[in-house]
């Protein structure tokens, strides 16, 4: 298990510290980047979400866990509108010439996403699959190789970036980032 180091912020998960106010402040701003959607378009600008967001960093070979990250917190957090989720698809190791066989790879598992929506749900609110061609977001996180383990990052509703974990068990840990978000 790792936390990373924000600033002079440095989340301890052993004791479980809630934030003070003046450390929230020390927190470091999300990335100022701003990505579409695939499937319906939506662009995400990280830093100006306006709601606390957990962002599920995964990889082709590691997508098969994202499902149940996404079903412990929308446990607690029941409506997009509390937690938006959006799964960020490391997708920089594609080349140019294949990234149309990427995009309809994405589309394919927005389309199923869709068909299980619950009804009343919106489909830009919560099928958020977000390809990160060039890193621009997962690198400023700090995010490097999410093949074999997916990352959760944590961003408040203000676009302070609250955490990044990668490790065991990373719903527990969006969890518990969500908590100090949220207050």
């Amino acid at each position: 298990m790792r936390w990373r180091r924000m600033n002079c912020t440095q989340f301890k998960e052993e004791k479980g510290d809630l934030m003070t106010t003046l450390e929230r402040q020390a927190l470091k701003q999300a990335p100022a980047v701003t990505l579409k959607a695939n499937g319906h378009g939506r662009k995400l600008t990280f830093n100006a979400l306006g709601v606390p967001a957990v962002l599920i960093c995964v990889a082709r070979e590691t997508g098969d866990l994202v499902s149940p990250v996404v079903t412990k917190i929308r446990e607690t957090y029941f409506t997009a509108d509390q937690v938006l989720i959006a799964n960020i698809a490391d997708t920089r190791p594609f080349p140019r010439l294949i990234r149309k066989v990427a995009e309809q790879i994405m589309k394919s598992s927005y389309n199923d996403a869709v068909k299980n929506l619950l009804p009343g749900r919106k489909p830009e609110d919560y099928v958020l699959i977000v390809p990160d061609w060039d890193g621009d977001l997962l690198a400023p996180l700090g995010v490097d190789d999410v093949t074999k383990t997916i990352a959760v990052a944590v961003i408040d509703a203000q676009g302070g970036l609250v955490g990044v974990y990668q490790g065991d068990d990373p719903a527990t840990h969006a969890l518990e980032m969500l908590e100090r978000a949220i207050g």
